[in-house]
């Protein structure tokens, strides 16, 4: 019997480390577009985008780009205030303090109005808020889940999160970025996070109400048909975009091959592009498929240029991980900053002055091949415009890297750099 018991208790050990040898090790979805396609012209770039990824490029009326913590805090609010419908918030982060609290009492009293106030959280990424924290909303009519809650049954998905920052309001109005809901976005002392959200109107955000639909699905079991949700006529009420703007809504979730659309929108919008790359991102980690492109970029003479997180951010681990990468990127005149003030937490990329992609992906394994990811791709030189000056203003506030100063990272760094291999897919 002891023996039986003894190679019970081997075989069940051996399964629990090929399980965590396949979880930590498994290599990530080589991407690679099948023929060149920086040579195409815009319209060309969106049919094609709309084709792989199954979203349909549809009309802006009005953006509205937002940077700062308080500004972009007391916009939604405003928004929140303002519906008349639903109201329809999916974050990763809500943390307690003061701006979750202004949150919470605008939707209950929106809730209490009649207004349809529906909430998803992470279950991971807002451990720490406790159940109570929303008695109020549910008790004023308003409904709230977890997303992927930590209970046995979703033993086999605890890996996997949504890392969406999605409001919706009446299916009209729309807030996407990566700013989640918590102090440090919106204090005054230290410098809160550095971020950006988009405030957008028109018939793209019917896309987003979808994304948000899609997981609200999940959770509640309920499908958001009605006319609160989906709106059937969208008329144009506020002023105007520039002539031609137009967006796509995407929503990524990880696939049963692990590929996801946030990672195809990267890669395709790289390898398109021909005359220069902005890119805005607090971790970046960038795998084979996204260092190739990066290179191919630079020898048809792009200018690509890159801000990431540096002294002050939140995962040294992760930020080590990507600098262990970065030496052929430098060397081949791609130009890598810190941001060296405080933390950065913005997601954005420019191709071309043209294209603005925002919402809330990161560089990194997680966002390409574990979490749900939400993001707006707008073709837009207004945008782009204020998305570039923005990507300035970051610059200035950040650390140039160079080839010889990689070079000579310390042996401590590339320590943790090993140890951040643990996150990555290994190609």
């Amino acid at each position: 019997m002891m023996f039986l018991l003894d190679l019970a208790g081997m075989i069940a050990a051996a399964l629990v480390t090929l399980l965590l040898f396949l979880l930590l090790f498994e290599r990530g979805t080589l991407y690679r577009t099948s023929s060149p396609v920086h040579q195409l012209d815009d319209a060309s770039r969106i049919r094609i985008l709309t084709t792989i990824l199954g979203a349909p490029a549809q009309p802006i009326d009005s953006l509205e780009l937002l940077t700062e913590g308080f500004q972009l805090y007391e916009s939604q609010l405003v928004a929140i205030r303002s519906a008349k419908q639903s109201v329809h918030l999916e974050s990763y982060i809500f943390y307690p303090g003061r701006w979750s609290d202004a949150f919470l009492d605008a939707l209950c009293e929106r809730a209490r109005a009649g207004v349809n106030v529906r909430v998803m959280i992470d279950a991971i990424g807002s451990l720490r808020t406790p159940k109570s924290q929303f008695a109020e909303l549910i008790a004023a009519g308003g409904r709230v889940y977890r997303y992927h809650p930590l209970q046995w049954h979703m033993l086999l998905r605890w890996n996997s999160r949504t890392h969406r920052n999605l409001l919706v309001l009446d299916g009209r109005v729309a807030f996407v970025g990566g700013a989640g809901i918590a102090d440090h976005w919106g204090r005054s002392e230290p410098p809160p996070w550095r971020d950006c959200t988009v405030r957008v109107t028109g018939r793209v955000v019917s896309g987003l109400q979808a994304v948000f639909a899609e997981n609200w699905l999940e959770c509640a079991g309920e499908l958001l048909v009605g006319p609160d949700s989906l709106p059937l006529e969208i008329d144009s009420v506020e002023g105007s975009a520039e002539q031609d703007t137009c967006g796509l809504a995407v929503g990524s979730t990880p696939t049963a091959g692990r590929s996801t659309r946030a990672r195809v929108l990267v890669q395709f919008l790289l390898a398109s592009a021909r005359e220069s790359i902005e890119l805005c991102s607090p971790y970046f980690v960038p795998d084979f498929g996204i260092r190739r492109e990066l290179l191919e970029a630079r020898d048809r003479g792009v200018r690509v240029r890159i801000v990431t997180g540096g002294p002050y951010s939140d995962h040294g681990i992760t930020r080590r991980a990507g600098r262990r990468r970065y030496g052929p990127l430098l060397a081949a005149g791609v130009q890598i900053a810190e941001y060296a003030t405080h933390m950065m937490h913005a997601k954005a990329l420019v191709v071309d002055g043209r294209f603005s992609l925002l919402g809330s992906t990161n560089i990194d394994h997680r966002s390409f091949g574990l979490n749900d990811e939400v993001n707006l791709l707008v073709l837009s030189t207004q945008l782009a415009v204020q998305v570039q000056a923005m990507f300035e203003e970051d610059l200035s506030h950040s650390q140039s890297l160079d080839l010889t100063s990689w070079r000579r990272r310390s042996w401590g760094e590339r320590i943790m750099a090993t140890l951040g291999r643990l996150i990555e897919r290994h190609q």
